[in-house]
């Protein structure tokens, strides 16, 4: 129990570590003069939106259903999406830099909940959770730091990296949470797996597709390709 206790705590802090690490890139591509092109930067925010399709369509939906019934399924998928909709409205409207770190990293939190709550007895889908949140939380990171020094110049650099540095305590934490209070077969569990698809199709849709769009070029869609694929080849290695 206990081991499985750690399971979630360092799954959890995998997840968050992912998103300072997108950070430092972020900050390192600053200090480099921007040596990545503007596609490059789309592409990298695709492969995040795609391994977000990929967890929705794969896991979070599929197995949250299962648990709850339909109709349970669909109000909770769609009040995600409500949630986040409003949440973001509102982030907006402080217009603080702070708000918008909160508002690009804000699926984490729920997903960390479900890899603590299903880490005990079935870890093949935890650990393809954990890989599907590094690779939608490393671009997250990564477009959190660009777009609040794009807003927000004077916001000094070492402190957005402070600020995406607690995502490392805020995975663990959340796992925990998960893992202490709901189970795999609960109908509070799958409502929180489908509640949370809803919320990250509202993100895909509203942040991540607008980002990673540019005139002309091809290669930004096609990291949405190769990152529902990541999601694809761990969903099979590991369901």
């Amino acid at each position: 129990m206990m081991q499985t206790a750690v399971l979630a705590t360092l799954f959890g802090a995998i997840g968050g570590s992912a998103a300072y690490a997108g950070a430092w890139l972020g900050y390192l591509d600053e200090r480099g003069g921007g040596s990545l092109s503007g596609e490059a930067k789309r592409g990298i925010t695709a492969f995040g939106g795609g391994a977000l399709i990929g967890a929705v369509g794969l896991v979070l939906v599929p197995h949250g259903i299962e648990t709850q019934p339909l109709w349970l399924g669909a109000a909770s998928f769609v009040l995600g999406g409500l949630a986040f909709l409003l949440l973001d409205k509102w982030l907006h409207s402080t217009g603080t830099p702070v708000s918008q770190l909160v508002a690009l990293n804000l699926d984490f939190i729920p997903e960390a909940i479900v890899v603590g709550a299903v880490i005990g007895s079935n870890l093949p889908m935890a650990i393809f959770l954990t890989v599907i949140l590094v690779a939608q939380n490393l671009p997250e990171g990564f477009g959190a730091y660009v777009e609040v020094r794009k807003a927000h110049e004077g916001f000094v650099r070492h402190h957005i990296l402070r600020i995406m540095a607690l995502a490392i305590v805020i995975g663990p934490v959340a796992a925990l949470l998960g893992y202490s209070f709901f189970a795999m077969q609960s109908t509070v569990l799958g409502t929180i797996m489908t509640f949370c698809a809803g919320g990250i199709i509202y993100l895909v849709f509203d942040d991540v597709a607008p980002e990673a769009h540019g005139n002309g070029e091809w290669a930004p869609a096609f990291g949405a390709v190769v990152g529902f694929a990541v999601a694809l080849i761990g969903f099979g290695l590991t369901g």
